[in-house]
């Protein structure tokens, strides 16, 4: 097997049995972005020349017996919105085109002190909100990969990097891992540092990564956060609430059904599924966050886009603009119902191991115009419960479609051995054909 192939599980494993070196797994990496770059443009940049040195003292470390933590050696992608010191950080944005930072992210750092290489920045929305990157989908170069975190999901779909950081402040690391049949994590909302990432919305941004198994998330999150507690057991015949309601009214048919079978599937292997009504509060959950996260936004932006409002794109213009039009009282308003909102989620989620949803709307959407709807993503954005999405099969169109899995706060780790159980008993095929292209 190409080593590009492997999941990062394998891939650790195989550095620590010596089977496998950190310098082949980069050149092989490397070799499939130089095949698949132009087509899926999911890199802002790659820096050949760092990643081989780093791979080259990763495999002297290696051969001497030491190793940092699982993930090193292992070539990692970086959303462009995360702070690296050296490297050109765009956030999507002509305003930052030439800009480099002098220090590392938080969470870019420590996955430097735990050996992973820094591989390169991958493509992001503008200021990962709505105007999208150039990024293909793997499975089908006709259809957006999702966003803002699109480039981390298109490369690690098409086997370019085994692991990515994005980030998530409405959908987008959940529904572009979804929309390109990977695995996608995000914490509970302060599980992990979110100190220099260029910030969309500071109570609402979340730090998650995307992977290819959930056994990957589980040593990323292990690896970037050693104080994340581990559940006593493993999940057996998990308890799970099923969300319908504002899901089933919603999803395309496509996705319903693709759920359904997913459902009745894991049902099938012994898991237990109880019909959940969603509290009153949760019919507001969409307008409150985009009051929170259009102020925020505008305050992170102001003192700019007083100055060069031309310089931002049209939808983004637009966003920052009604977010400064907001009254404090309405912001306040929506914080204090934002509260309430995520005392309803706690209680209803006392009863079951996690709740369960489509991961979207719809699968990916056909043209590149846009990166598809975050509505099935931002409730969790919005109460900081840890989310993750499991491909659970194809639509009739061949497009993936994810099982999405919300925990209680602070359960992350429960959240993905349920994930874990699901995607044994699913078993989809974790990587598309090579990119179609028309």
């Amino acid at each position: 097997m190409e080593p590009y192939k492997l999941s990062l599980s394998e891939a650790s494993q195989m550095i620590h049995e010596g089977t496998l070196t950190p310098t082949k797994l980069a050149e092989s990496l490397m070799d499939r972005i130089d095949k698949l770059e132009s087509v899926l443009e999911a890199w802002v940049t790659v820096e050949r020349d760092q990643v081989t040195q780093a791979a080259e003292a990763a495999t002297r470390e290696a051969e001497e017996g030491v190793f940092k933590s699982a993930l090193h050696g292992i070539p990692v992608g970086v959303k462009d919105i995360y702070y690296t010191q050296g490297m050109r950080t765009t956030m999507g944005s002509s305003i930052y085109v030439g800009f480099v930072p002098e220090y590392d992210a938080d969470t870019v750092a420590s996955l430097k002190e735990a050996g992973a290489i820094i591989l390169g920045k991958t493509e992001t929305t503008e200021f990962a909100l709505h105007d999208p990157a150039s990024t293909r989908n793997p499975w089908n170069t006709l259809h957006t990969p999702g966003g803002s975190s699109s480039g981390s999901a298109a490369a690690v779909s098409s086997g370019m990097t085994q692991m990515a950081l994005g980030s998530q402040t409405g959908g987008s690391v959940v529904r572009p891992a979804s929309y390109c049949g990977i695995v996608g994590f995000k914490g509970t909302y302060d599980l992990l540092s979110r100190g220099g990432v260029f910030p969309l919305s500071w109570s609402l941004d979340h730090i998650g990564f995307l992977v290819r198994t959930v056994q990957d998330a589980v040593i990323t999150l292990k690896t970037m956060n050693k104080d994340v507690e581990s559940p006593s057991e493993t999940e057996e015949n998990p308890r799970i609430g099923l969300l319908s309601g504002y899901f089933k009214e919603n999803a395309d048919d496509d996705v319903w059904l693709g759920f359904e079978r997913a459902v009745g599937k894991l049902w099938g292997e012994g898991a237990e599924f109880v019909d959940v009504e969603l509290p009153k509060s949760f019919s507001m959950v969409l307008d409150v966050h985009r009051v929170i996260m259009s102020v925020e936004t505008a305050a992170a932006h102001e003192d700019h886009f007083r100055q060069s409002t031309d310089e931002y794109r049209e939808y983004l213009r637009g966003f920052i603009s009604s977010g400064l039009m907001v009254p404090a009282t309405a912001y306040l308003r929506a914080q204090r119902i934002r509260g309430q909102i995520i005392n309803d989620m706690i209680n209803l989620l006392r009863d079951y191991d996690c709740l369960a949803s489509p991961s979207s709307v719809d699968t990916a959407p056909k043209g590149l115009e846009w990166t598809g709807s975050p509505v099935f993503n931002a409730p969790w954005s919005l109460t900081g419960l840890p989310s993750v999405t499991v491909p659970s099969g194809l639509s009739e169109n061949g497009m993936p479609i994810g099982l999405q899995l919300i925990g209680e706060p602070y359960a992350d780790m429960k959240l993905l051995n349920v994930a874990s159980w699901c995607e044994a008993k699913l078993e989809f095929p974790h990587e598309p054909k090579d990119p179609y292209t028309p």
